[in-house]
């Protein structure tokens, strides 16, 4: 239940700073996806039960923010997050680098999966130039900041969820 009180101001406010702050930081035409690294970095820390919950609320935060159809942030964020629940966060922290491969395909499946929404919704995208000048330069910048975004929540994490203490005889 903490899980769900802490991610849901943290997912808004992620939303709020990703529609209006992070998307004048670009690189080409790609833009930080804040809601994804929380997102995704929630989900290799372990709670990988939670982590498509998040990737529902902050979805559902992007789509009421912007001008795509609803569901499709909501979509895209749940299938990475459910994804990489997989493995119930075991794999991903068996090494410091896992994170970034994980944000790497994460950041493509998401892009991937926000085209199939908007196709469906009858709003033609050229897909080969979305993905070369949008997911690409987002899979970039993404990259960048997965590693901080990640430790943050680990920390997070551990102040929500502390070690608990035995005492042995």
């Amino acid at each position: 239940m903490t899980t769900y009180l802490i991610g849901l101001p943290l997912l808004a406010l992620s939303a709020v700073l990703e529609a209006t702050v992070l998307s004048r930081w670009r690189l080409g035409s790609g833009t930080l996806d804040l809601v994804l690294l929380l997102t995704l970095s929630w989900t290799l820390i372990g709670e990988w039960q939670g982590g498509a919950i998040w990737g529902l609320m902050g979805g559902l935060f992007l789509d009421v923010l912007s001008g795509g159809p609803l569901g499709a942030n909501a979509l895209g964020l749940v299938l990475v997050a459910y994804l990489a629940s997989l493995s119930e966060g075991r794999f991903w922290r068996s090494h410091v680098l896992l994170p970034l491969a994980a944000v790497l395909v994460g950041t493509v499946l998401y892009h991937l999966a926000y085209l199939v929404a908007l196709s469906v919704t009858d709003r033609n995208m050229p897909w080969l130039l979305s993905l070369v000048q949008v997911a690409l330069p987002s899979t970039l910048m993404n990259t960048a900041l997965m590693l901080p975004v990640y430790h943050l929540l680990r920390w997070l994490h551990a102040v929500v969820h502390p070690a608990p203490v035995t005492i042995q005889p």
